[in-house]
């Protein structure tokens, strides 16, 4: 009897439990997610029949804590209502596990925001955010290592990266209410233009808002919640006069906002360079001009529409420069090419800054001239040995090798990296044999090269030698070492050769010697005359002017690729946080400072491999 009751019983049981298990209505897992206050949550919009018990079932949090972080649902959930379900640090960690061939790392830089990073890779926010659960939108952590899904590179858009920032935005507007408003800058807003539409003084934005690498696109910015209810927009006509002063007053500390030009309508571009000097043609800038015009036939042929080029000799002349910026048809200008020299920037650039035309200095290293109206794509000196940083981080033995004769510039620039790490230093002679003399008592002598050669760490030799038969010697001694070694069956350590660009006018060195030391260099610019666009360009260029492009051909042709299409739409945004390869080197623009100029940040890796190709980074 008492067996056929607990039957019963545990029959009754069963049928309560399916009963209320069936009663639970399905919870649709909202996907949308927001950092407040550092800490991460799930924005959810209450259906009908769900309940505090089937949400913490569902998104595994206990009821305690969704109320604790939704004051207003002690009274009771209510349909459209939205609330937010704290992430728990066991769903954080689930994420974490990710294999290395799926993915791509990224080191998260000053100035960075995730649509910056988005626009980078041509990858969709949301895909970032799903595979960096941890990853906080309104604050990036700089020189944190984020995933880059690699089936998820070049599958977005600028556009779609600009709607889902404004849809995270959105999303922090419902499911909080702290006194602010959330919004996402928009390509060519400034400090002083969205101070303005909302009514607040610059300092006070300032406040609000982290702007300490400037103003990005793409960045949440908030505005307290009074202040954007009172703005009421003035009149334009009746404020004229309020926004001439205004545009003096901020034209120093200012990022112009550029204009694109339709390509229903023509674009007109000023071509400055130094064809002549004394009467003399210039070789190189001619070079340069023609292959901007193959640029232009390209841009063309892709339907961006017509551009109307005039080319102006400035002589390599200041005063001639500042006759053409007074001329009448240099009125008519949209995009400025030039002038070569820093010394004739300046009645460019007061021109520029009065009419937002963009300037872009194709060659010259700029150092003085602050401007937010002047593109320099010759790339940034401080961003130089970024691309190294794996070479020289402390997981390597680090070998200075001076010379009698040594490159001061290279020493000078690699210094400064080499600040608290260990490395030691030589310096190389040749008397009938290679002789590595040690610079300090850190550094042990070296009797024979191969023993170093055996360590079990791998090594870089940072070559300061500049004599050509001196690099030549150098590099043989490192490679007959390393054959040595694989002859009688020893290990040899991977070691790589820091070399420069330099080293490519050498013309009585054996390239070889480059692929058998896995050299390593830094440029500011290369074409390897085998990849596909260089060898269309290669073509073109022979057929068109009978001769072999140089590379001011290759940099003319990245430039009206880069800028005449980017004054059709990418202009507006100050082209900032997209890489641009035209050819086979890549172009990425940033912002030095608020009033500064743009400057390109990417320098380009080559490396000689032991398979004998040469890769690029």
């Amino acid at each position: 009897m008492r067996f056929f009751q607990f039957i019963i019983a545990a029959a009754f049981l069963s049928t309560v439990t399916a009963t209320a298990t069936n009663l639970m209505p399905d919870i649709e897992r909202s996907t949308t997610i927001v950092f407040v206050n550092g800490k991460k949550y799930i924005v959810h919009t209450v259906k009908k029949g769900e309940t505090l018990y089937s949400l913490s079932k569902a998104y595994e949090v206990s009821e305690d804590d969704i109320k604790l972080h939704n004051p207003a649902v002690a009274d009771g959930l209510k349909i459209d209502q939205t609330i937010k379900i704290p992430v728990s640090e066991k769903q954080l960690a689930n994420h974490d596990k990710k294999r290395k061939k799926e993915f791509l790392q990224h080191k998260i830089k000053a100035g960075q925001t995730l649509y910056s990073i988005a626009r980078e890779y041509n990858i969709s926010v949301a895909t970032l955010r799903e595979d960096n659960p941890s990853l906080n939108p309104q604050s990036l952590v700089i020189g944190q290592s984020i995933w880059i899904r690699r089936t998820g590179v070049g599958t977005s858009s600028e556009q779609e990266a600009q709607q889902e920032m404004t849809e995270y935005a959105e999303n922090l507007n419902k499911a909080i209410d702290d006194g602010y408003q959330y919004f996402v800058v928009q390509p060519g807003e400034t400090i002083y233009s969205l101070s303005r539409k909302h009514g607040l003084t610059e300092a006070e934005f300032a406040e609000l808002n982290d702007i300490s690498s400037g103003l990005k696109a793409g960045a949440v910015i908030r505005i307290p919640t009074s202040k954007d209810d009172s703005v009421t927009l003035i009149d334009k006509a009746s404020d004229e006069g309020v926004q001439d002063a205004a545009a003096q007053l901020h034209a120093s500390d200012e990022n112009i906002v550029f204009r694109a030009i339709p390509a229903t309508e023509e674009l007109n571009v000023a071509l400055m360079l130094p064809i002549n000097i004394d009467s003399r043609p210039n070789a190189s800038y001619v070079e340069f001009y023609q292959g901007f015009l193959l640029g232009l036939e390209k841009l063309k042929e892709q339907g961006k529409g017509t551009t109307n080029v005039a080319v102006y000799n400035t002589e390599h002349n200041p005063l001639k420069v500042n006759e053409i910026v007074k001329s009448e048809e240099f009125a008519k200008t949209n995009l400025i090419v030039g002038p070569v020299y820093e010394d004739e920037l300046q009645s460019v650039l007061d021109f520029a800054m009065s009419n937002a035309v963009p300037v872009v200095s194709p060659l010259a290293n700029i150092s003085a001239t602050k401007s937010p109206a002047l593109f320099q794509l010759s790339p940034d000196q401080n961003c130089k040995y970024d691309k190294i940083a794996d070479l020289i981080d402390g997981s390597r033995d680090i070998y200075l090798i001076y010379a009698a004769s040594f490159d001061k510039e290279l020493e000078q620039e690699i210094q400064p990296l080499l600040q608290g790490k260990s490395y030691f230093a030589y310096t190389y002679s040749f008397d009938q044999k290679s002789i590595f003399t040690p610079r300090s008592e850190a550094s042990p002598k070296i009797e024979e090269v191969e023993n170093i050669l055996k360590g079990d760490k791998p090594a870089t030799f940072i070559v300061l030698a500049n004599a050509e038969t001196d690099v030549d010697r150098i590099l043989g001694t490192l490679s007959s070492a390393k054959v040595s070694l694989t002859e009688r069956s020893e290990a040899c350590s991977d070691y790589v050769v820091l070399g420069t660009s330099r080293w490519g006018r050498f013309s009585n060195i054996d390239q070889t010697s480059f692929f058998n030391n896995n050299v390593v260099m830094v440029s500011t610019y290369h074409a390897k005359r085998d990849s596909v666009a260089v060898r269309e360009f290669d073509s073109r260029y022979i057929e068109t002017y009978n001769m072999l492009p140089s590379l001011y051909a290759y940099r003319g042709y990245d430039t009206a690729i880069m800028f005449c299409g980017g004054m059709r739409s990418d202009i507006e945004y100050s082209m900032l946080d997209k890489v641009y390869t035209p050819l086979q080197t890549s172009y990425k623009f940033f912002s030095t400072e608020m009033g500064g100029k743009y400057i390109n940040r990417e320098w380009v890796r080559i490396n000689y491999n032991n398979n004998y190709t040469i890769t690029l980074e």
